[in-house]
């Protein structure tokens, strides 16, 4: 965690925001006390995607699929992501979120342990 308010700040400062879509499930993430990745790390996973632009991602631990579109939204074109999810309580959040972002078929959801 970056603990350097100035860096923090600075970090933020350099983003230039996410989607509509994003932006509702991130707020409703929060509302609901869902964990997702803070700002700074949306925007230091930005620019790694940028950089880097991998064309598959794994991740472990979906959530709501906040991360996972965030991959699927600023990653190069054709870049896939299989992301896993154990918690049943979040897997039709996800699915849902999923579904209205049209990112199914980029998105394999491996859920279970």
């Amino acid at each position: 965690m970056i603990v350097n308010e100035r860096m923090v700040a600075y970090i933020n400062s350099l983003d230039m925001g996410n989607t509509p879509l994003l932006d509702e499930i991130e707020a409703r993430a929060r509302r609901e006390r869902v964990p997702i990745i803070r700002r700074e790390m949306q925007s230091f996973l930005k620019t790694l995607l940028a950089m880097k632009r991998p064309m598959r991602i794994l991740e472990v631990g979906t959530a709501v699929g906040f991360s996972a579109l965030l991959f699927c939204e600023y990653g190069p074109p054709g870049c896939r992501v299989t992301t896993i999810e154990k918690y049943e309580k979040r897997i039709p959040q996800a699915r849902e979120n999923f579904r209205l972002a049209g990112r199914e078929e980029q998105i394999t959801f491996l859920t279970g342990d």
